[in-house]
């Protein structure tokens, strides 16, 4: 009988990366950031779009039917920029962890090439809501309820890869799995993880619709209906941040129990076991605290700023964990101490640097102008 491999000699050797280690952590810190507001916009509205469908009867004239619909009409503008936003810190990951997140997606490739197909139908779907609102009637809620179902299997195999990545002991389920469905149930923290997720986004969602409401009032919008007669847009900023509140409330619950079904050294990571993690960890409750009592007092911006503070916060827990959990599966000559960043070899491009410094700004350059062109001309999309 032959023995079976050791967990590290399922890891590839790494490539060499092209530039310091710390440059791409940060860029993929910094766009996976950007990727995840949208992201979260996208799966929270979509998630209050589909309540909202469900609990307010169908009028096409009705005012609140409009702004559902309109609110909507938001979910696939805000997907392709998820989408777009989201190619970067891919690929920043593949090139410090490609040795990891290769492996677990080749393993899982059935879903996550799926994930191609899922976020294309949710795009059509809520394309479809946004547009046929009048002629869908009724049948509205179904197509936003399957939209919301297929973000919601996207974000779940989204988070089987970010743990099945992290434990190349899991990887030897292929013998199991082997048409490339793996999934990482085995994994304590993946429930919680995903559930962490999926509320967070609510919670987005809830400021995003605050927001929008605030500025329309703010721009002199239509006065909107509310289901007890006319109301103004303070109505809808309530709605929002009660949306908002309620999530994050739950947020607390789910994030403890994120943090208590992670193994026992990950965990004390964030209870003074890391610097970094833990600074983060207290400075992400001080800004959730601080979210709250700014939506307790309807100051949607200052609860914006907040949660967008936290989020980066958590992307950096986040990658101090991601680090903590793969020091172990390192090759030999990579292993550092748990706490320390993995560090592949590098071999240094500057010419190929300097292009993709000056592609990335042009980029921004040129979405920045199309925002400003679509502004003027009132069409957004």
């Amino acid at each position: 009988m032959t023995p079976a491999l050791p967990p590290a000699a399922l890891v590839p050797v790494p490539d060499p990366i092209p530039g310091p280690w710390g440059w791409f952590q940060a860029l993929l810190l910094l766009t996976f950031v950007v990727h995840l507001l949208f992201m979260n916009v996208v799966l929270g509205t979509g998630v209050i779009t589909l309540f909202r469908s469900l609990r307010t009867p169908f009028s096409p004239n009705d005012q609140i039917n409009v702004d559902i619909r309109e609110t909507a009409a938001w979910v696939p503008r805000a997907m392709a920029l998820a989408v777009n936003f989201g190619v970067p810190p891919l690929l920043f990951l593949q090139v410090l962890y490609g040795q990891f997140i290769y492996p677990s997606s080749i393993l899982m490739a059935v879903w996550w090439l799926g994930i191609v197909g899922f976020v294309m139908m949710a795009y059509y779907g809520f394309y479809l809501y946004g547009l046929g609102h009048a002629v869908l009637g009724p049948r509205r809620t179904l197509v936003a309820g399957i939209s919301v179902a297929l973000l919601l299997v996207n974000a779940f195999v989204l988070t089987n890869n970010a743990t099945l990545m992290l434990d190349p002991a899991r990887w030897t389920g292929y013998a199991a799995s082997p048409g490339g469905t793996l999934l990482n149930w085995g994994e304590p923290s993946l429930v919680p993880r995903y559930l962490h997720m999926v509320v967070g986004a609510v919670a987005v969602g809830g400021l995003f619709i605050a927001g929008r409401a605030r500025l329309l009032k703010k721009a002199g919008g239509p006065v909107a209906s509310g289901p007890h007669g006319p109301q103004d847009w303070e109505l809808r900023i309530t709605e929002g941040l009660k949306w908002f509140t309620h999530a994050t409330y739950a947020q607390v619950v789910l994030g403890t129990w994120f943090l208590l079904s992670l193994p026992g050294p990950m965990t004390r990571l964030f209870m003074g076991g890391h610097g970094l993690a833990t600074g983060a960890f207290v400075l992400g409750l001080a800004g959730t605290v601080l979210a709250l009592v700014a939506a307790r007092q309807r100051r949607v911006w200052l609860a914006t700023g907040a949660t967008v503070g936290v989020m980066f916060l958590m992307a950096a827990m986040r990658a101090v964990l991601r680090d903590a959990w793969l020091a172990p599966h390192l090759n030999a000559s990579m292993a550092q101490a748990a706490a320390t960043p993995v560090v592949p070899p590098m071999v240094g491009q500057d010419g190929a640097a300097a292009l993709f410094v000056v592609s990335l700004v042009a980029g921004i350059a040129a979405v920045w102008w199309l925002v400003v062109i679509a502004r003027r001309s009132g069409k957004e999309a």
